[in-house]
């Protein structure tokens, strides 16, 4: 209905088609009741505000948990927690457990060294563009795409017991509330390729990868990128 609407716009701008009072009325109603919505969310790793200036805004920020670098069982992903949860106590039974996630950034002069074994925050944002993609070792969009931010592709140790999904964290990420300490939990390490089944050329050993976080605007056509150039 609403890519219908949304042409029939652009039609009745061109004055290829003259106003429909039935179709006017249904997109007048629509408006009124507040049932059409278009956009997408996504989460923004290591920071507690949206880019405003691709007109993202904040749905909720909070910290980051998941499960503990030791552990073999529990969640395989990273969660965004809000700072205002509703918890239940029940009582009796085992339990998956879940726990607050710290940057382990290796030497001092790696990007982001300064954040040492602090706490990641995190933002969910809303973006009124409807398409959201994370493009590993990019760190900018195809064209027609746009940039809602860029950083460093991160997850757990590959040596520790729990596995974690790869996520995006901002090139400008920031610590929790000043936090600092070591308590662990969930870890961020930077991810670094190995050649060999992965192309060497294109990919090289221990170099880190960047990311990049990419979303469509509303009724762009999307051009397939030309990988001959």
């Amino acid at each position: 209905m609403i890519v219908y609407m949304y042409y029939y716009q652009i039609l009745l701008c061109l004055g290829v088609v003259t106003k429909n009072a039935e179709l006017e009325g249904i997109i007048d109603e629509f408006r009124r009741i507040g049932r059409i919505s278009t956009g997408n969310t996504y989460i923004r790793w290591g920071r507690t505000t949206c880019p405003s200036e691709t007109g993202a805004r904040v749905l909720y920020d909070g910290y980051v948990g998941g499960s503990h670098y030791t552990h073999t069982g529990g969640g395989s992903n990273y969660l965004c927690l809000p700072r205002d949860p509703d918890l239940v106590n029940i009582v009796g039974g085992s339990r998956a457990l879940l726990y607050g996630a710290e940057y382990e950034l290796g030497s001092t002069d790696s990007p982001m060294s300064g954040l040492q074994n602090e706490e990641v925050p995190c933002a969910v944002c809303y973006t009124p563009n409807t398409n959201v993609v994370m493009i590993p070792a990019k760190n900018s969009c195809h064209n027609g795409w746009v940039l809602e931010y860029s950083g460093f592709l991160m997850s757990s140790h590959y040596g520790h017991s729990s596995r974690t999904t790869h996520v995006c964290v901002d090139g400008e990420a920031e610590g929790l509330d000043d936090s600092y300490g070591s308590q662990n939990g969930a870890l961020f390490y930077f991810v670094e390729t190995i050649c060999g089944s992965l192309p060497c050329g294109p990919y090289q050993d221990n170099y880190e990868l960047t990311c990049a976080i990419c979303s469509l605007p509303p009724a762009m056509v999307y051009n397939e990128p030309n990988n001959d150039a």
